[in-house]
């Protein structure tokens, strides 16, 4: 009898340890699965960092995935590339985000304000360029600095410009351990993808850029000359194409060299770009022949534009090293609609006809190609047949 009594607690010990050791084996499991998912979400967020097309893919793949990976009230971006900023907070605050935005300009401002005190020589800073922020000895750290905040990463994109990704938490005590390690996995992702996206439009830009004026080359100039030609065809609206070429450019270039012709075709393709608009099309179409397209522009419009250019040209002194260089243009000026134009190729024509128009007529000036009245042109060709 005393056997069995005794045998009791000790079978109630070992349930109780199995029941233990099963608790133990089930939290584990349950862990493990959050692990798992928590992995599986960093996952597709670096994933999807990484074939994002463009920046603004990118910040918004970032904006949307972060936040369940680390809990975060508010994700805030900057770059000092054009002092561009991006704040997303859930639930929306605008007044918080107004402020982080101004903080976070304000961070650059110190960053930049560091590189040069510390003897650095910061570069003037590009547009078409990325690069962010190395990290500070002498600046406090974001937690310290403004509690309201959160955690600031910086992103290495760069020698030559400045960012930050910067979390705030919900909890507004620390970010755990675990979550810090996602954001700096996150951190180099985002820069590596941002990056990637810089590189991959430099090699655009060397596909579609004239390398000397950084003007549309002919190649692409001529699917810009095709859309708007076809977009002016589809919806009855104006278009025009200038072609300029500055005059006895060949002189410049035998007399005084190819560097200072190279000088002179920069400066009039920057005059060029500083005088038509946002919406027109420019390019450097062969040698020191420019082109330009004028969507939604009239005739007269295209007229006192190309009389506007013409004059910055003329008045423009072209300085290089000997002294100053004076030119001028010739510009020729077709427009659609026009009977005589049904391709790109008879629109380029017609264009050329009016430029070598304006340099037997004595250069510097503009001509504009008349549109034969379709009567007309159908007379002309019955007595041509005839």
């Amino acid at each position: 009898m005393g056997d069995g009594q005794s045998g009791t607690p000790d079978a109630n010990v070992r349930s109780d340890e199995l029941s233990r050791v099963t608790q133990e084996l089930t939290q584990a499991r349950t862990e493990l699965q959050h692990v798992h998912q928590r992995l599986a979400a960093l996952h597709r967020l670096t994933d999807a960092l990484s074939c994002s097309p463009d920046e603004e893919g990118i910040i918004k793949v970032l904006m949307e995935g972060l936040p369940p990976l680390v809990d975060a009230a508010m994700v805030g971006i900057s770059r000092s590339n054009r002092n561009r900023v991006w704040v997303r907070s859930k639930p929306q605050n605008h007044e918080r985000e107004a402020h982080a935005r101004r903080y976070l300009l304000r961070r650059l401002d110190q960053v930049h304000s560091h590189r040069t005190e510390s003897g650095s020589h910061p570069r003037v800073v590009r547009s078409r360029h990325l690069c962010l922020v190395p990290p500070l000895t002498s600046q406090q750290p974001i937690q310290e600095q403004d509690a309201s905040f959160g955690h600031e990463v910086p992103l290495a994109l760069g020698p030559e410009e400045m960012g930050i990704l910067l979390v705030q938490p919900k909890d507004q005590d620390h970010l755990t351990q675990r979550e810090q390690e996602v954001l700096k996995t996150v951190g180099t992702v985002l820069s590596l993808a941002l990056r990637h996206i810089e590189m991959y439009q430099r090699a655009q830009d060397l596909v579609l850029r004239d390398p000397l004026t950084e003007m549309f080359n002919a190649h692409a100039f001529d699917k810009a000359l095709a859309r708007e030609l076809s977009v002016g065809f589809r919806y009855s609206t104006p278009v025009c194409l200038l072609l300029l070429d500055l005059d006895f450019f060949k002189t410049v270039n035998d007399r005084l060299g190819h560097k200072t012709g190279d000088h002179v075709l920069k400066t009039a393709a920057d005059l060029i770009r500083t005088t038509v608009r946002d919406s027109d099309i420019a390019g450097r179409y062969r040698g020191n022949t420019f082109a330009v397209v004028l969507p939604h522009t009239d005739r007269q419009q295209a007229r006192a534009l190309a009389e506007r250019l013409r004059d910055r040209i003329e008045r423009h002194p072209f300085a290089i090293e000997a002294g100053q260089v004076r030119t001028t243009a010739s510009i020729g000026l077709a427009a659609v609609p026009d009977a005589a134009v049904a391709s790109m190729a008879e629109w380029m024509m017609i264009g050329d006809a009016a430029l070598n128009d304006a340099k037997a007529q004595g250069r510097n000036r503009v001509v504009f190609h008349a549109p034969t009245p379709p009567a007309l042109a159908c007379a002309v060709a019955l007595s041509c047949a005839a």
